[in-house]
Parts: C-alpha cells; sequence; structure tokens
C-alpha cells in the first residue's frame, strides 16, 4: 500500500486553491464512513508518481499531517480541460473487506493479428466499470481481439469467465469493441453494369 502525505485544509476560497494550485498542491477531500468530510490537499508530484507506479485504483494510505491516517482510493478526479492537469481529488474512504465499485481501463491485446490493409478495431467503451474487494480491483482489463473476425463484436458478457475475482457492471450487451472494414473500404464500387453504361452514354455524346 503506497503511502501519500495530505495537509489540512482550512480555507475553501477560490483564491486559496489557485494558489495551492500554482504552488504544485491539488486541492482535495476525504470522505468516507469515519472521517465524514475533511477537506486537504496532496502534492501533485507525488500524486502523480504515485499513479504511475501503483496505478489509477491504487490503494492509498493518506497520511493527514501525522495525526490520521485512512486507507483511500482517488475516487474521482477532476482535471483542467487546457492543461489537462488534476485540478481536484475526491479521496473515498474503503473498507479492505466491503466491495467497491470502481473505473478501469480497457487494453485491447492482439490488434496486430487482425488490423490488417482496410481491417480496424472500433473500440466503443475504454473502460469498465467493476465491483470488487480493494485488493481484487484489476489496474486494466485485457481483452483479447486476436480471434476477431471482420463484423465480429465483444460485449461485456464476453469477459465473465476472465472476471472470477471482480463483476463488470453494465448491460451484458454492451459492446466493447468490433472489427470492421474501415471507411473506404466500405464504400461499395459501382455495379460493372452501371460502369459500362456510362461509358457507353460518353462514348454516344461524343459521337454527337
Amino acid at each position: 500500500m503506497a503511502t501519500l502525505s495530505a495537509a489540512i485544509r482550512s480555507d475553501f476560497k477560490k483564491s486559496f486553491a489557485k494558489k495551492l494550485r500554482n504552488e504544485g498542491r491539488i486541492p482535495s477531500v476525504v470522505y468516507g464512513k469515519t472521517v465524514g468530510n475533511e477537506a486537504v490537499s496532496v502534492d501533485a508530484g507525488a500524486m502523480s508518481k504515485l499513479f504511475r507506479s501503483e496505478g489509477r485504483n491504487a490503494i492509498i494510505n493518506l497520511d493527514v499531517e501525522g495525526k490520521k491516517k485512512y486507507t483511500v482510493m482517488a475516487h474521482e478526479l477532476q482535471f483542467d480541460p487546457l492543461k489537462g492537469t488534476v485540478r481536484h481529488i475526491d479521496f473515498l474512504e474503503i473498507n479492505m473487506n466491503e466491495d467497491i465499485d470502481a473505473v478501469v481501463p480497457v487494453v485491447l491485446s492482439g490488434a496486430e493479428a487482425v488490423e490488417t490493409g482496410d481491417v480496424v478495431l472500433n473500440n466503443q467503451l475504454s473502460e469498465l466499470t467493476v465491483r470488487a474487494l480493494p485488493n481484487n480491483l484489476p489496474s486494466t482489463i485485457e481483452v483479447d481481439v486476436s480471434k476477431l473476425a471482420v463484423g465480429d463484436a465483444i460485449r461485456i458478457s464476453d469477459l465473465v469467465a476472465d472476471t472470477k475475482n471482480y463483476t463488470v457492471l453494465g448491460d451484458p450487451e454492451e459492446v466493447i469493441v468490433t472489427l470492421s472494414y474501415g471507411e473506404q473500404a466500405a464504400e461499395e464500387p459501382a455495379d460493372a453494369s452501371e460502369t459500362a453504361e456510362a461509358a457507353e452514354s460518353t462514348s454516344e455524346n461524343a459521337a454527337e
């Protein structure tokens, strides 16, 4: 479990939040059954490093000024639409013995085996919501597309056999990825008889 230091935040003005961001900190809040709702801030660099090493759904030991410690996950992130940086984090206090819901990225494997010429994969779901005990949450969900044929699709229901430790939420019939021809290949060529008629008409017009 990764440890992240946090500082108590008592000023809730927008100007103070902006000041924190300029200092390289992220305004945040911790909430849960035992903590209630507590405003804090965390170091942006440390948070980014933790995500890179532990993943988006990392279980975090949040140390608030050495006085309080909470077992949390980064439940919701707010991003700056222009810079792409994290503006705010909602940390959810978790119980290691209770299921939680989390968003997990979908990773396609075997794409090189099927994406040839005009054949392309259409990834319709880049993330899935799963329910599991905190220690059983996957960092990613790998979907093998290497055996797909043109026109095939992989749905949420197709993942059941590979999800023993967690449950994928959502409509079982919702499509994750399909394999199809690209736009150029999908355009049907002109009918041969139509082409011949057009050529004949052109010749007649030229003769006149």
